[in-house]
């Protein structure tokens, strides 16, 4: 089955196919489920409905829409963003019935056509056909990038950018990628996410000050990252595991150069780690390993990039919160924390630390 893209969330997996049908494992309950031959019996309870991957942790990807196609995904903390064909935004709920995909709810207030869609843990973001960013959800550290005096908000157009072509969210903090190639960023900027050379958070966008003409951005938890059009990495925000590029610094609040020693095709981050690929297609990760998303035997983390070995041509990374999936031109794998099947095998394996096929039926 031929993939278009990836997203991974803080327990969830989510993919979407060249059909337009999106499928989701992980954090995921199917309604009217049964237990699947072979399923652990020790993780078994006393309640029938609550066996296993009925409680949120169903390994086998689930279709998420049947007979409504969508065109662009986003996994966040509590639910899945979605585009319909057509421009519409839909919010998925991770409850899925098998005759009529995930408990759907559409975004009012949205202008169509949308054509990407992102959170951070508590908003939410749409970027316009014309480059127009919308947001809306809790104004908590700035997070809407727009002042407000209000807890939560509405969808409301983000002033100050230039015309955006692609967001990438943290936990609590955004960077715009506009067609001209310069960077933007707002949020929560307590390690330095913002790369503007403080710590304070801010509701309006900053210009996040970067050599040439960037072509793709991607942010952590707490971290930030740039590429460069000649596949250099620039890094900013929390260092404490080397999640950043190495050094003794704790933090960096304005970028750095990230020496991989490869040009790099494409980044992404989680909580304290990072993955890259390369233009060869080889994957590297680096920072935390607390849960196997370095994929390499032992715990230990890694200040430097580590190519994960037995992946080649890989055409797409997604980092979790702790787990990643990787898009083939065959299929999908995954790796890191499985507590909730996150990876695709059953949730008695918590940790997942060689890259592991995801099977759809």
């Amino acid at each position: 089955m031929p993939f278009l893209t990836i997203s991974a969330g803080r327990d969830r997996s989510i993919a979407l196919a060249a059909d337009g049908a999106a499928y989701g494992w992980g954090g995921v309950k199917r309604l009217g489920a049964q237990l699947p031959p072979g399923y652990p019996g020790e993780l078994c309870t006393s309640s029938p409905t609550e066996i296993g991957h009925n409680r949120y942790a169903q390994p086998q990807p689930q279709w998420l829409n049947p007979g409504l196609p969508f065109t662009a995904v986003h996994d966040g903390h509590s639910h899945t963003l979605a585009v319909r064909e057509g421009g519409a935004v839909v919010a998925c709920r991770p409850v899925v019935s098998p005759d009529h995909g995930a408990d759907r709810v559409g975004v009012s207030g949205l202008p169509s056509p949308v054509v990407q869609v992102a959170q951070t843990e508590a908003a939410a973001f749409a970027l316009q056909a014309d480059g127009t960013v919308r947001s809306w959800g809790m104004a908590a550290y700035g997070q809407l990038g727009r002042a407000t005096a209000s807890r939560e908000s509405g969808p409301q157009a983000i002033e100050g950018l230039g015309a955006i072509a692609h967001l990438a969210p943290g936990h609590a903090h955004v960077l715009a990628l506009d067609r001209a190639g310069r960077v933007w960023a707002w949020g929560a900027n307590a390690a330095g996410q913002l790369g503007n050379g403080a710590l304070k958070e801010s509701a309006v966008p900053v210009r996040v000050d970067l050599p040439g003409r960037i072509v793709q951005v991607a942010a952590g938890d707490t971290h930030s990252f740039a590429v460069d059009a000649q596949g250099g990495l620039w890094a900013w925000g929390s260092n404490q595991y080397g999640q950043a590029g190495g050094g003794e610094a704790r933090y960096f609040a304005r970028p750095v150069r990230v020496r991989t020693g490869f040009a790099v095709a494409q980044v992404d981050a989680g909580m304290f780690y990072t993955v890259a690929l390369s233009r060869q297609g080889d994957v590297f990760a680096w920072g935390w390993n607390g849960m196997g998303q370095l994929a390499r035997d032992g715990l230990a983390f890694s200040a430097r990039p580590l190519r994960v070995p037995a992946l080649r041509g890989v055409l797409q990374l997604a980092a979790g919160s702790g787990h990643v999936l990787a898009r083939t031109g065959t299929g999908l794998l995954a790796w890191g924390d499985n507590r909730s099947s996150a990876c695709g095998a059953f949730p008695s394996t918590a940790v997942q630390v060689r890259p592991h096929p995801i099977a759809f039926a």
